[in-house]
This record gives C-alpha cells, structure tokens and sequence, in this order.
C-alpha cells in the first residue's frame, strides 16, 4: 500500500474519531441556529438534530475514505486523491463547524451568531481537505522506467534532421452500441425518475439535481458512443461525433511508445470506457484489434480500431512518427 495515500486516508478518517472525542467535552447547546437573513439567524434547530447531522457527514466521510483506500488497486491515482480530498474536506468542516458553532452559541447565544462563523467552519472544512490532496500526492514514475515497460521494438526513437518528414494526418472512426445503449438508457431513467418528482410535487432544486445528473451521466456516454480517432504532429485526439467535442487527447510529448495488440475486455476491465489505476481502454463490443499508447505518466491508453489490423498499424506508425519527431526535438533544444 502506498504509505502517502494510506496517511491522507487517515486525515480523511480522523475527523470521526476528533468528533467522539469532542462532543463529550463541548456537548451541543438546546439551539442551533441554521439559517440566515439579514444580519441574524431566522431558523433553529435542535442541538441534538444538529449533532445527528455533523455525525451523519463524518461517517460518511469516513467510509468513503476507507472505500478509497481499499479500492486502490482498482481506481486510478488522480480519482483516488479526489475522492479522499473531498472525504476530508466533509469530516474537518463536520468538525470545524461543530466546534465553531458550540464556542459561539455558548458565547453569545442562538440569537446573535452571525453566518460568518458557519462559513468559517466551511472554510477550514476545505483546508483539510487541501492538505490530505497534497499528502496523497501522486507517485510518477521516471522517464527510464515509463519507457522500460514498452516493448524494444515499439518504443519512441528520437527523429532528427533528414529523417524529419511532414506528419501525414491518419483518422478513423468508431462507434458502439453498447455506449449509446448505456447512454439513451440512463438518459431514460433518470428524466422518467424527474417527471416522476415533478409530479409528486418535490423540490426544484431537487428536481434540477436529478436532470442535471442525467443528463452529465448519459451524455457521458452518449459522447463515447460514436466518436472519430485522429493522429497528427500534435497527438492523438478523439472527438464526439454526436456531441462535437473534444474528449480525450494524448499529446505526442507524453507518448513513450505505440505498439498494437488485440484487445481483450475481460484484460482491460470490460467493455465501453475502462479506467485503472495503471490504464485507461475503450474497448467496442468483444474486443479486438487495437492500439496500445503507452504514457511517460507510466498509464497505458489502449484504443480498438475497428477498421482492422492495417488501420491500427497505420495509426501506431503515425504516432510514433509524431512522437519520435517531438522527442528529436526536445532532445535538440
């Protein structure tokens, strides 16, 4: 286990414990002010309702960061770092503002406790949260050793001088179903779920949450449903066909070496678009043949064509030209 993500998880399980710890010494007070207008509070609440709430957001905190910490092997660094970045931003503020809040109301009453100490809680939610993503940090490996998990022959060669040639553009597209299935499929839920609340009369803003989930979560989709693969001087690049957007980009800089291979979902993590903590796949149907672009980051993205074994190789060649062309470069300078 990484010791750094392992001690930004505990910082992200801390605050549970400092809670325990804190509620028997400072108890909360009969009323808690939790809404204002103006200059003072206009809505209570019960010290106990209060506590329940600060609890609930700090065992929440704690078992995502303990989910984080034990899925590990199984989501990539940056989502890792995020997801234990934001666990402890919720269980410092759960404490920051119960502690702020019992100090001020036992201070100066219910009455007369301005928003501004609930905001300080907030904001000294967000510096826990700050150090535990600098703690986690991210583990890169060095240039020789990215390049050591390429295979000798489909590594990046530095391209100089005569050997520098023009960068013939090389595109395919492709599409899956199985995308645009997922996609029209969640898209459909979650707006029959939404005319359901409208209905039954739920909150706006409860409302603007769910379509707004469903729409992010099936356009995702959708996005990868059909999609056009482009290689030129400055990468790869692939762009929605249905959304008209740029959604992922490998930039020649980052490559280390392009190699082609058949592409097996149940090697890669399924079917659709596959993130692991050491790569990243977009796989169609049952797999098949593809190119694997191997990073300096140390992560792998591997991406089927599904024009074939002679359009792959097309593309990885174009690739490592590209490549080797931006090392020969960068090398020269």
């Amino acid at each position: 286990m990484n010791s750094r993500r392992a001690l930004a998880g505990l910082l992200a399980i801390l605050p549970l414990a400092a809670l325990l710890l804190l509620v028997p010494v400072l108890p909360p007070p009969e009323r808690v002010p939790t809404h204002w207008s103006g200059r003072g509070p206009d809505g209570w609440s019960t010290g106990a309702g209060f506590l329940t709430v600060i609890f609930t957001t700090a065992v929440l905190a704690a078992l995502a960061a303990a989910a984080a910490a034990l899925l590990q092997r199984a989501i990539p660094q940056a989502w890792s770092r995020w997801m234990v970045a934001v666990t402890a931003a919720m269980g410092w503020g759960a404490v920051a503002v119960y502690l702020v809040t019992v100090w001020r109301v036992g201070l100066d009453g219910p009455d007369a406790v301005g928003d501004g100490w609930a905001i300080a809680g907030v904001l000294l939610g967000l510096l826990g949260g700050a150090v535990a993503y600098v703690v986690h940090g991210r583990v890169v490996p060095s240039v020789e050793e990215a390049v050591g998990l390429v295979p000798e022959r489909s590594r990046v060669r530095p391209v100089r001088g005569r050997a520098v040639r023009p960068v013939e553009r090389w595109s395919t597209s492709i599409e899956s179903r199985t995308m645009a299935g997922i996609g029209w499929g969640v898209l459909f839920i979650f707006m029959a779920i939404s005319a359901w609340m409208i209905a039954s009369g739920e909150s706006p803003w409860l409302i603007a949450v769910m379509v707004v989930t469903g729409v992010l979560a099936g356009g995702l989709a959708l996005s990868w449903a059909a999609v056009v693969v482009t290689v030129d001087a400055g990468g790869l690049t692939i762009r929605s066909r249905i959304l008209g957007l740029r959604i992922w980009r490998v930039l020649a800089g980052q490559v280390v070496g392009v190699t082609v291979a058949e592409l097996d979902p149940m090697k890669w993590g399924g079917i659709g678009l596959r993130m692991l903590p050491d790569r990243t796949a977009y796989i169609v149907g049952a797999g098949g043949v593809g190119m694997v672009i191997y990073k300096r980051d140390g992560r792998r993205f591997a991406l089927q064509v599904t024009q074939g074994d002679a359009a792959a190789r097309a593309g990885a060649r174009t690739l490592l030209q590209a490549a080797g062309q931006r090392l020969g470069e960068t090398a020269s300078g």
